[in-house]
C-alpha cells in the first residue's frame, strides 16, 4: 500500500488524520500524509504526530517511501494519528520554491539561461545556472525582471498531464526527462500566462505571496556554472 500524498493536491493543508500502515526502525509509514518527504531541492517537512494522548516530533522523512522518522514514542501499526506540519517553515519554503520558478522562467525566456540545480531553504534559495557569459550584472537583471513578474500577482496552478503530452512538450523538461519515465501522469506547476514546468513540490497560489526577491550573492563555479543566492522579504 502506498502513502497518499495529500500535499500534491493542496499545498495549504496543515494537518490531517491517518492510519499507521507499517512501523520501520524509528519511524512509521502512514496511509496518507501532508508531510513533504523532500526532493527536487525542497527539504522535507517537520512537525508532530499525535496518538493515544501522546505526541512525537517528525524530525526527518525518507523520500523513497515517505517514512516519517520520529523523535519520541512510535505508534503501533493500525494506530490512528493526527499530524500537524510546521506550517510557518513550510510556507517560507513554498515562497522560495515559487520564487525559483519565476527566476527560472525569466532566465530561460528572456536570457536563454538554463537552471541546472537548486536548493531551497526558508525564504531563501541557491540556484545554479548554465551560461558561459553570465555575470553579476546579468544576475541582477534577472532578479529585477523576476520582481516585475511577481508584481503582476499571477495565479499559480498545479495539475497532471499524460506522459505522452509531456513528451510532446520539450519546454516542460527543465531537468533530465529520464526522471519522469516511471510516471504515467506528470505533475506540472503553471504560473498562468508566464511559465509551466514539471514539478512535484509545494507552491503558493499567487505570486505576490512570494514577497520581494533580493540577490544575496553571485559566484562563478566554472566556465559554464554560475551560482546565485537569493533571499525573500515580505
Amino acid at each position: 500500500m502506498r502513502t497518499e500524498l495529500l500535499y500534491l493536491d493542496d499545498s495549504y493543508l496543515k494537518e490531517f488524520d491517518a492510519e499507521v500502515i507499517e512501523v520501520q526502525d524509528n519511524g512509521v509509514l502512514l496511509d496518507r500524509t501532508v508531510f513533504y518527504p523532500g526532493g527536487g531541492g525542497q527539504p522535507f517537512d517537520t512537525g508532530k504526530l499525535f496518538f493515544d494522548g501522546k505526541e512525537s516530533r517528525v524530525v526527518d522523512m525518507r523520500r523513497e517511501n515517505a517514512l516519517h522518522v520520529l523523535e519520541g514514542e512510535i505508534p503501533e501499526k493500525g494506530s490512528c494519528v493526527h499530524g500537524i506540519i510546521d506550517w510557518e517553515r513550510r510556507y517560507r519554503i513554498m515562497r522560495a520554491h515559487t520564487a525559483v520558478h519565476v527566476i527560472s522562467g525569466v532566465a530561460y525566456q528572456k536570457f536563454g539561461v538554463i537552471i541546472t540545480g537548486n536548493q531551497l531553504y526558508e525564504a531563501r534559495a541557491r540556484m545554479d545556472m548554465s551560461f558561459e557569459n553570465m555575470s553579476r550584472e546579468l544576475a541582477e537583471r534577472i532578479i529585477e525582471e523576476s520582481n516585475r513578474v511577481i508584481e503582476e500577482d499571477l495565479e499559480v496552478r498545479w495539475y497532471y498531464i499524460s506522459r505522452e503530452e509531456f513528451k510532446r512538450r520539450p519546454e516542460l523538461m527543465r531537468v533530465n526527462p529520464r526522471l519522469y519515465e516511471k510516471y504515467e501522469r506528470i505533475r506540472v506547476v503553471e504560473i498562468v500566462g508566464f511559465d509551466i514546468q514539471a514539478d512535484g513540490g509545494t507552491h503558493v497560489k499567487h505570486l505576490k505571496e512570494i514577497g520581494k526577491i533580493s540577490l544575496e550573492k553571485y559566484e562563478s563555479k566554472g566556465r559554464k556554472n554560475k551560482r546565485i543566492y537569493i533571499t525573500l522579504t515580505s
